[in-house]
């Protein structure tokens, strides 16, 4: 069963937002606190990472969700998205370090929807790894303590074209994913444990 393109375009709307506002109502309580006179040591960190999480969600959004207009050129560009995509989501203390061994830029949009997909299972850090190999695309969640296996069945039910009812949103990337994969006639499967998991492509 597929996701209707409306059904599809509410849920993308909606997570996007989700994952923009907190950063922009942290600009906006800063850009407050610069009334004060002796604000200003206190302010310049919260303006400085709510400028470079809103920076790098929003280039990784435009890149997984956008026109291919602006399609990367070089994977490095894809890589360097992930990456700083990742810092955004991570704890300080526990962050998602990316191996990434992918080379073939059009893959793009598969690559970065699976990171934003499986990056949203880790509970305190870990590994993600991102392998291009001749038999598909390969997206490994790894950490050292269990990972939010509620999420991961998120991803499972979107790869069957199920959407939660308590939050659908939460499924934007990956069913995005499959309806990218539905026009080419590929398919993707997830297998997981309590500490991994192994997103397919291919």
């Amino acid at each position: 069963m597929q996701i209707s393109s409306d059904v599809l375009s509410e849920i993308i709307t909606t997570r996007l937002s989700h994952d923009l506002i907190g950063n922009i109502g942290a600009v906006s309580n800063a850009v407050e606190l610069l009334e004060e006179d002796d604000s200003l040591d206190e302010v310049k960190p919260i303006l400085q990472t709510s400028a470079f999480t809103l920076t790098s969600r929003l280039k990784f959004f435009r890149l997984a969700f956008g026109l291919s207009n602006a399609a990367p050129q070089n994977i490095s560009d894809v890589e360097e998205t992930a990456r700083n995509y990742l810092q955004t989501i991570g704890n300080r203390n526990t962050p998602i370090i990316l191996d990434f061994q992918a080379h073939t830029p059009a893959l793009y949009k598969l690559i970065l929807l699976s990171v934003m997909a499986l990056g949203d299972v880790f509970i305190r850090g870990g590994k993600l790894s991102v392998l291009e190999k001749a038999d598909g695309l390969f997206i490994l969640a790894e950490s050292p303590t269990a990972l939010a296996a509620p999420k991961l069945a998120v991803i499972q039910n979107s790869l069957k074209g199920k959407l939660s009812e308590d939050n659908p949103a939460q499924a934007a990337p990956a069913a995005y994913m499959c309806s990218l994969l539905d026009t080419v006639g590929v398919s993707a499967t997830l297998q997981y444990g309590e500490k991994s998991a192994e997103l397919k492509i291919g």
